[in-house]
């Protein structure tokens, strides 16, 4: 088959690979949509953020198969022990996949593994035809979600994952900074949750306006200062909130500037837009170096949290990925609006990590898709 191939940093192939092989516990997955995310095309470039030494010592030793934990697809086959999917199934799959084993696996407390695996990232994954995942990470993708919205609801994941983190309370001032696909969908979900005013800051004016149709009550623009030179961000949350400042700041814009981020300012920034006792969650992912603000944060008894990865649970009746998959199925999150560029063929996938790598330049939003077997509508 074909997939993704990393040759070394900066130099991404689509090479012939052996099919994967199906394990007992194991479910073989056509790939019928795949987009690159903004961390794996960091990832690619070769910037120093989590698992960049994972990946530098990997490709020391020859070619590594990377990329590819955002898919959905159709299962192909199944192992011997697998029960609960067969051939023909709609699904995607969470990407991080805890060892079972560990003592906080043992305790239930899988969001404290300490051997997990990253779907794409330490182990194959979906930019290419077929990938294979064990059953436990896989999940059903129900009627009325389209393959463009099933291949994009990991992010929307990571935006839940953000706001029970926050624990924001009901009638809460909730700011994001950034309106691309990460800060659109945390303003769809804080405006669906407990929120009061919920606030939104960018940069461009059709994302922008993407937010107001997304139910944000105060849209900014983040351009320029304003007429006493100070930020208008910051201006603007204090004028709103009477001078008090936001209860929760999701930051989501911060990363290289190279890829059209804000490198670290956002983060500076959460820490004063925020109220004092406030709480910042960081969505965005920073370089491992990156310098933060931690006497700003201490002098106004900000919190600077960071949402978890993988599907998670905060109840037992399902996983965040199935709780995210039924808000798209009844349309009180839009995704598919965000997925701005489509490609066609597992040759596509390069030219998706280009146009990932600068969104901003090819008025992306969202990362580009890349179309590699059949749609299959929304029935």
């Amino acid at each position: 088959m074909r997939a993704a191939v990393l040759h070394g940093f900066g130099d991404l192939r689509v090479d012939e690979v052996p099919d994967p092989q199906v394990g007992p516990d194991d479910v073989l997955i056509d790939v019928t949509r795949v987009q690159p995310s903004v961390t794996e095309c960091m990832l690619v470039a070769g910037a120093r953020i989590a698992l960049h030494r994972r990946l530098a010592e990997a490709l020391a030793a020859g070619p590594v198969r990377f990329g590819g934990h955002e898919f959905c697809g159709v299962v192909g086959a199944v192992g011997d022990r697998v029960r609960r999917y067969r051939p023909g199934d709609r699904v995607t799959a969470v990407e991080t996949l805890t060892c079972g084993h560990c003592v906080a696996c043992r305790h239930d407390r899988s969001d404290a593994c300490v051997r997990p695996e990253f779907v794409g990232f330490t182990r194959p994954g979906a930019l290419a035809e077929r990938v294979v995942v064990p059953e436990r990470a896989v999940v059903p993708v129900p009627a009325g979600v389209s393959a463009t919205a099933a291949a994009a609801v990991q992010p929307l994941a990571g935006a839940l994952h953000a706001h029970a983190l926050a624990s924001v309370a009901p009638g809460e001032t909730v700011l994001v900074l950034g309106a691309g696909v990460m800060g659109l969908l945390a303003v769809q979900v804080a405006r669906r949750g407990n929120a009061g005013l919920v606030a939104v800051s960018g940069r461009n004016p059709a994302k922008l306006a993407l937010a107001r149709r997304f139910g944000a009550d105060l849209v900014v623009d983040a351009t320029g200062t304003g007429a006493d030179g100070t930020d208008p961000v910051l201006a603007a949350i204090l004028d709103a909130t009477g001078g008090v400042g936001a209860d929760v700041v999701i930051e989501t814009a911060g990363g290289s500037p190279r890829l059209g981020l804000s490198g670290v300012a956002t983060l500076d920034l959460a820490a004063r837009c925020a109220r004092r006792g406030g709480r910042v969650v960081g969505v965005s992912v920073p370089p491992e170096d990156v310098p933060v603000p931690l006497g700003l944060f201490r002098e106004r008894a900000v919190s600077l949290l960071h949402p978890r990865s993988g599907a998670g649970g905060y109840s037992p009746s399902g996983s965040v990925f199935a709780h995210a998959l039924r808000l798209v199925a009844r349309a009180d999150v839009d995704v598919e609006s965000l997925v701005t560029h489509h490609l066609t063929g597992v040759e596509s996938i390069v030219e998706a990590v280009r146009i990932t790598s600068d969104k901003a330049a090819h008025g992306a939003i969202n990362p580009a898709q890349v179309r590699v077997g059949v749609d299959w509508g929304r029935s």
